[in-house]
């Protein structure tokens, strides 16, 4: 069955045929884009719906390339902590919380940003023990590369003040030597093994909340890294074909395999690629660093305002050699989560040792650079796809600033330098670090809230990281990306022209209809 979408503003992101009024689909696919009553004399007749849009705005089905989804889903029924802009917000949200929790239970909590704080206060853990007395508690800072954990907590993990750091994390200290509450990185993993683990149906139920909420915000596509929270490779390939397919959701997945579960991965005969248009296998995840949140970002220089702190290396440059070299043999490329210049040096030597054939590596986030690096990055080529996250200005400026070194400032969240370097870039949000919607990331990234507007990218620029850019680490550009005859019917509709008015209409901008492989799957 054919249908006919009419009377709309569509924008191709196809620069043969760059806009259009009218498209026409059948079996999934884009059959023709033209105007209106051209589309209507070839192609309407007796059963062939036509859908009016009146004006709406058509973009080629947005693409989020570096999400966690079933994490955001488990954050959207927890103790959020998002809204707060004082540690005392925070610490009245948390004793709210735990009055509905039973005594000795667990309290989880997500979100919370002491750079938003007017006092920058971290809420120690005296003032932790005094608003969770009787429950022991876990909060995560919004980068997830840091957290807050009260005394009964570190009590139930045998973990004191004379506990060893990990090489891979570390527990905050006062000056006598006492612990402040502050975990970094992997230092948290003794404590979230003490916390029960959600069944099969709740884990499925988060994941389903997730999906909705990402086509509801007008994506079509994710790129998403769930096995951490999912717990095994089968329960996560299962879950997401349970619901993308059998409840046809359809949101088209993407699932980056951390590098820990790649035994399980062989065990099926999976790797990259394999898989169908619904749900198919990525890279192979790593994490290089931290966030600079927690200053955990790997740097070559000390951050500016903690003078001999470098952040954390959470792989050795030989482990994360042999990691790559394991999955390259496997047919996978690895996707390496660095944020700091360090971490990408370190990045980019296991890319340039272990090329792979057919695929592309992935550099996630690339938000402190040097200009070596970039033409590290040029030699790469084709080879390479970086995934950045425009959002992350929005949240880190301007304190940001004050972190990094000035000699490092002109490269750092540099989008605009990337793709004006001619490398391959691709927009995402890492939900649930920052909001799942792509309207927020293409605000920011035609905005930048003001900050560094030389790095500023034009509509189009937006639109086309979110979309075109979200094919390149899949290698899908000829599927997906743009609407073209022959491409999937993937569609986000939008009730506000955001190409052509003042970049804060985007912040009004709603999603009034997700298409995908011609089938809508939400209207507001």
């Amino acid at each position: 069955m054919k249908t006919i979408y009419t009377n709309g503003t569509i924008y191709t992101m196809d620069e043969r045929t760059p806009q259009a009024s009218a498209l026409v689909i059948e079996n999934g696919r884009i059959l023709a884009v033209g105007e209106t009553e051209e589309i209507r004399l070839q192609f309407g007749r007796a059963g062939v719906e036509e859908i009016d849009l009146s004006g709406a705005t058509v973009l080629p089905g947005l693409i989020d390339n570096h999400l966690h989804l079933s994490n955001h889903g488990i954050k959207l029924s927890m103790l959020d902590f998002t809204s707060a802009k004082e540690s005392a917000e925070m610490l009245k949200m948390l004793r709210e919380w735990v009055v509905r929790v039973p005594q000795g239970e667990w309290v989880l909590g997500v979100g919370w940003n002491e750079n938003q704080f007017s006092d920058r206060h971290i809420p120690t853990i005296e003032e932790l023990n005094e608003a969770a007395p009787n429950h022991p508690i876990l909060l995560a800072r919004v980068c997830h590369h840091a957290y807050l954990a009260n005394s009964l907590a570190f009590e139930r993990t045998g973990i004191t003040a004379s506990t060893p750091d990990p090489a891979d994390g570390a527990y905050g200290r006062d000056a006598s030597g006492a612990l402040n509450g502050m975990i970094y990185e992997n230092a948290a993993q003794p404590l979230q093994d003490q916390i029960p683990k959600r069944s099969r149906a709740e884990l499925k139920e988060a994941l389903r909340r997730g999906i909705k909420h990402a086509l509801a915000s007008g994506l079509t596509s994710v790129h998403t890294e769930d096995l951490r929270y999912l717990e095994t490779f089968d329960n996560t390939w299962q879950l997401f074909r349970e619901l993308v397919v059998e409840e046809d959701l359809r949101l088209r997945s993407n699932l980056l395999v951390y590098y820990s579960f790649l035994d399980e991965l062989k065990a099926t005969g999976l790797t990259t690629g394999d898989g169908d248009e619904w749900v198919n296998i990525g890279a192979l995840k790593l994490f290089a660093d931290g966030a600079m949140g927690g200053r955990t970002a790997l740097m070559t220089k000390p951050y500016a305002d903690a003078p001999g702190t470098y952040g954390t290396a959470i792989l050795s440059q030989a482990e994360m050699n042999a990691i790559a070299a394991a999955g390259v043999a496997y047919g996978m490329p690895i996707a390496v989560h660095a944020i700091g210049d360090g971490a990408a040096d370190m990045v980019l030597e296991a890319m340039e040792k272990h090329p792979i054939a057919g695929h592309r590596h992935r550099l996630i986030h690339a938000q402190v650079l040097r200009s070596d690096q970039l033409e590290r990055m040029q030699k790469l080529g084709d080879a390479l796809a970086l995934d950045v996250q425009p959002r992350f200005v929005t949240s880190d400026y301007p304190w940001v600033l004050e972190r990094i070194a000035p000699e490092h400032h002109n490269t750092s969240y540099a989008w605009k330098t990337l793709l004006d370097a001619g490398l391959l870039c691709g927009g995402g949000s890492d939900a649930p670090i920052e909001p799942i919607e792509p309207l927020l990331g293409l605000h920011a990234a035609i905005t930048r809230s003001g900050y560094q507007p030389e790095q500023k990218l034009t509509p189009h620029e937006a639109v086309r990281l979110f979309t075109v850019g979200g094919t390149y680490a899949t290698r899908e550009e000829e599927v997906k990306g743009t609407i073209t005859p022959g491409k999937f019917a993937d569609l986000t509709i939008l009730d506000r022209d955001i190409m052509v008015e003042h970049p804060d209409v985007i912040l009004q901008t709603n999603v009034i209809r997700t298409v995908i492989g011609g089938k809508t799957v939400f209207e507001r």
